[in-house]
């Protein structure tokens, strides 16, 4: 009999679910679209717990956290004491967040940003006549800075960097860093890149002339070229993927960048510029030749 209860008990508590706890920055559509995409994606037997940072108090206990947006990942850096992956977030943000102190637990993380060997070959595949690269930073950013030049001298390109301080002015940086360059590059740095300062980005480098290469489909609808990104349901699914093999493994896979991505393209400002673009296809197909290329 009490073989039999030990048994019974055993069963029990092999069959209670896996429990994955998910905590957004924000509401916004974004993180929906991501949420809604996560729990699609995740193995039917494990319990998903979705909560946002703005009413976060207390975190629940689970197997592993997933936080999307660099507000919600810094937070829970702090907070949580488990296995965690960070998601929809820079880069250089989780770079920041590693250096600031170790973490007493294990991290991974899903980057926001596209990996710089297909931002360069989509450069190189859109305007392969122009090989100067203008890039804007605050900084900090050098990690970014050395290998993109790398990376654009291997596709046969130079970067021009321009640094810009806290008490610079970006207008004043930009018309510097345009009047060396062929075309703009976007990179992920918040400070440079808002709501704030974009317009007048787009504005400046189209007066000149400079067509901008931005880092979502919003920056191509407000003016710039093109751009190479996913989407928060192409980062779910495979943030989806990285939790379920943790949860048979037992372990982190390591921080990567997304595999999926789409690419967008502003036709108006093509022919506005007179610049002879390729198509969304045969654009993919380059950046896949390239990618294929560094395997």
């Amino acid at each position: 009999m009490v073989l039999l209860c030990f048994i019974s008990v055993s069963e029990a508590l092999a069959a209670e679910p896996r429990k994955v706890l998910l905590l957004l920055s924000e509401q916004h559509a974004a993180y929906q679209h991501f949420r809604q995409a996560f729990e699609q994606n995740l193995p039917a037997d494990v319990q998903l717990e979705v909560h946002t940072l703005a009413q976060q108090a207390d975190i629940p206990k689970a197997d592993i956290l997933v936080t999307a947006g660099s507000k919600a990942s810094q937070w829970a850096a702090e907070q949580w004491h488990g296995a965690m992956l960070a998601t929809m977030l820079p880069s250089r943000s989780f770079q920041q967040m590693q250096s600031q102190k170790p973490l007493p637990h294990p991290l991974s993380a899903l980057f926001l940003d596209q990996p710089l060997a297909r931002q360069v070959a989509l450069v190189r595949a859109a305007l392969p006549s122009l090989k100067r690269v203008g890039v804007l930073y605050t900084a900090g950013g050098d990690f970014l800075s050395q290998p993109l030049q790398r990376e654009l001298a291997r596709q046969g390109a130079v970067l021009v960097p321009q640094v810009v301080q806290s008490d610079d002015s970006l207008a004043g940086k930009l018309e510097a860093m345009l009047a060396q360059s062929d075309v703009l590059l976007a990179v992920p740095d918040g400070k440079i890149y808002n709501s704030s300062t974009i317009r007048n980005i787009l504005l400046g480098s189209y007066r000149r002339g400079i067509p901008v290469i931005g880092l979502s489909a919003a920056y191509v609808s407000a003016g710039a070229l093109c751009a190479v990104y996913s989407t928060p349901e192409q980062h779910a699914a495979q943030s989806a993927g990285m939790v379920s093999e943790f949860l048979q493994r037992g372990t982190l896979p390591s921080p990567r960048f997304p595999l999926l991505y789409q690419i967008a393209l502003n036709a108006e400002v093509a022919r506005s510029m007179r610049l002879n673009i390729r198509s969304v296809d045969a654009l993919r197909i380059e950046i896949d030749r390239v990618e294929g290329s560094r395997e």
